[in-house]
Parts: C-alpha cells; structure tokens; sequence
C-alpha cells in the first residue's frame, strides 16, 4: 500500500481507511464521518468519526477528536473520547483529556491532561463500593 507503511498503525483497528487527508492540506472546520479517517494534514476544528481514526506522523488536529479507536502519531491539541481503544505512539503528542476503554502511550508519547478509562456503569460501581 503506497499511503501507509508497516510501521504506521492505522491496520490495527481493521476499519478499511475511506477518508484520507493528505500532508498539504489544510481544513478549517469540523470533519464528521460514518467510516475511518486517516489525518496526515492539518485540521483546524474538531474530527468525528463512528470508525477509527488515524493521525499519521505530519497529522495535527486542533481541536477534539471522537472515534471508536483511535491511533495517534502526529499532534492533538484538544479532548480525546474513543469508544474502544487509544494509542499514543512514540511520534503521538496529546495536549487535553482523554477519555478511552483502554490507552497504550508508547515511549517517547506525550500526553498532557487528564484521563478517564472503562466505562460509565464500571466509574458509578467504584463510586458506591468506595462509599460504603
């Protein structure tokens, strides 16, 4: 595949990659979409999308980003929400909350803010158990 090498990660949640935006684009605006995004230029506004989302190393998003599994090794500045799987990898820089089933930060993966895992029903359990 031309578009992405082995090492990138974007295989990794199975979705088939319908939406590609390439290095010199540029995008002022939210981008909403039923399949996977993968994000190797700049998007100026917040990224949704009800499959996964791949920030390639040139990526940068400014703004919140939503997906069910999400990879990252370019850069988000804004809140992260996955309803499946995150990871940040050595390339990858977080800046804002993230809120994910299960995160993996490889070395050299930055990210700054706060993190909320599992789900909804597994928080109000602890909450009750903690209480007592």
């Amino acid at each position: 595949m031309g578009w992405r090498s082995k090492k990138d990660n974007a295989g990794r949640s199975g979705d088939q990659i319908e939406n590609v935006l390439g290095r010199s684009l540029v995008v002022h605006g939210d981008l909403k979409a039923e399949g996977a995004f993968r994000i190797d230029g700049t998007v100026e506004g917040s990224v949704e999308s009800k499959g996964a989302v791949f920030i390639g190393e040139a990526g940068i998003v400014r703004g919140d980003v939503r997906g069910r599994d999400l990879v990252i090794a370019g850069a988000v500045t804004g809140n992260v929400v996955c309803s499946g799987h995150l990871e940040i990898v050595a390339t990858g820089r977080v800046e804002g909350d993230i809120d994910a089933q299960s995160v993996r930060i490889e070395t050299g993966g930055v990210f700054r803010g706060t993190s909320r895992m599992g789900t909804d029903k597994e928080a109000a359990a602890t909450r009750l158990s903690s209480v007592g």
